[in-house]
């Protein structure tokens, strides 16, 4: 008996978050997280300096 209700209920939220914009939300915050990566690795591994001749 509550099985159909809660798979009615939860087929409507995700196909209503789907129009709301909350996936973009989600790609922006992926996109920081990749980005905050990106400059923790340029922190962390050891620069190439140029030898001189």
């Amino acid at each position: 008996m509550y099985q159909k209700i809660g798979a009615a209920s939860a087929a409507g939220v995700t196909s209503g978050l789907a129009f709301t914009g909350v996936n973009a939300m989600w790609l922006l915050l992926a996109g920081f997280a990749l980005l905050a990566a990106g400059t923790a690795l340029l922190r962390i591994l050891p620069r190439v300096r140029e030898q001189s001749r």
